[in-house]
């Protein structure tokens, strides 16, 4: 009887239609579908994967890159004086930190406040003349109502003469009042030109002096450049020479080992020379001993005797080969 396992099968069909290899080609297919269709879904993850682990390491370099600056102390140092720098550099965008400039500066805000003293002084001073032409003014009308007041007394008006008068009075009063005004603006315009005087005299010197200290303060700057230099040749540059002693450091420990290994190769091959020298003197003592056999017609006789037989068995072949090691140590 035929089953679906027989290999005479549908022997007239063709390969591509037997069960067997229909059913094979379905379950590849199925395999490939669910290889396709699970790959979209693998993909994203493995993406995912990648992704998180890219942003592990960046995190990770991150956390030892701040590691190194809260432990190290010579970056602790440099971020200090490079904030320090910062700061000192926004500082002077809003305010002059240099000393000359600092002088100049406040040189410069006296003279302003020296020209508005000038301005005001000015302003005393019209004030003063409108006060004096004001009492001149009050003393020319003062004494026109005096006279009125003399005219209407001579034609008997006594009504105008005391009205005349009255106003006169009231002009006197008047003046009387404004003059001291009159001899402050006075006063106060002689003090403040002297004061002024005085600003300006303060101000020239401080200028003379701010030139001088600016031309020494560059001469000194240059000099301390200079001689800078010569201590850095002479002292070292901190950090170079920080370096450089660890360079020596490094090469010393170096030659060290080196010269520690060049000293046990010597002994090894001093120990090796020893061993050759008594491997030597033995042997050159065997051959002595061997001439000298040999001079007294002993070398024969020797070789003969240590002749082995042709026929041997296992056990003295290896005991001679044992004794030729033996031989060969000795």
């Amino acid at each position: 009887m035929k089953t679906l396992l027989s290999n005479d099968l549908n022997p007239t069909l063709p390969k591509w239609q037997q069960p067997e290899k229909v059913a094979g080609w379905v379950v590849m297919a199925g395999a490939a579908g669910a290889g396709v269709y699970y790959w979209g879904q693998i993909v994203p993850y493995l993406v995912d994967i990648v992704f998180n682990s890219v942003k592990l390491g960046i995190g990770l370099g991150a956390l030892f890159v701040l590691f190194l600056l809260g432990t190290n102390k010579r970056i602790q140092t440099g971020i200090w004086y490079a904030g320090q720098r910062v700061l000192r550099t926004l500082a002077g965008i809003f305010v002059n930190t240099d000393p000359i400039g600092i002088m100049e500066d406040y040189i410069a805000n006296t003279e302003k406040e020296a020209r508005q003293m000038e301005g005001e002084i000015g302003h005393i001073e019209g004030a003063h003349e409108l006060v004096k032409r004001k009492l001149a003014a009050n003393e020319t009308q003062m004494k026109e109502y005096l006279a009125l007041a003399d005219s209407a007394t001579r034609q008997h008006e006594k009504d105008a003469a005391e009205a005349y008068a009255s106003r006169a009075a009231q002009i006197l009063d008047y003046n009387q009042r404004l003059q001291p005004m009159a001899t402050t603006t006075a006063n106060v315009t002689v003090v403040m030109r002297q004061i002024l005087k005085a600003a300006l005299r303060q101000i020239d010197g401080s200028k003379f002096k701010v030139g001088l200290l600016k031309d020494e303060y560059e001469l000194v700057k240059r000099t301390s450049s200079g001689m800078r230099a010569a201590m850095n040749i002479l002292r070292g540059d901190p950090d170079k020479k920080y370096f450089f002693d660890l360079a020596t450091d490094r090469v010393a420990q170096d030659m060290a080992q080196q010269l520690g290994q060049i000293k046990q190769a010597m002994r090894y091959s001093q120990e090796f020379v020893k061993e050759m020298d008594i491997q030597n003197g033995v042997m050159s003592e065997k051959g002595q001993r061997l001439l000298d056999r040999y001079q007294k017609g002993d070398f024969n006789a020797l070789m003969d005797s240590t002749k082995a037989p042709v026929s041997t068995s296992v056990a003295a072949t290896k005991q001679r080969s044992d004794d030729a090691y033996s031989s060969l140590l000795d």
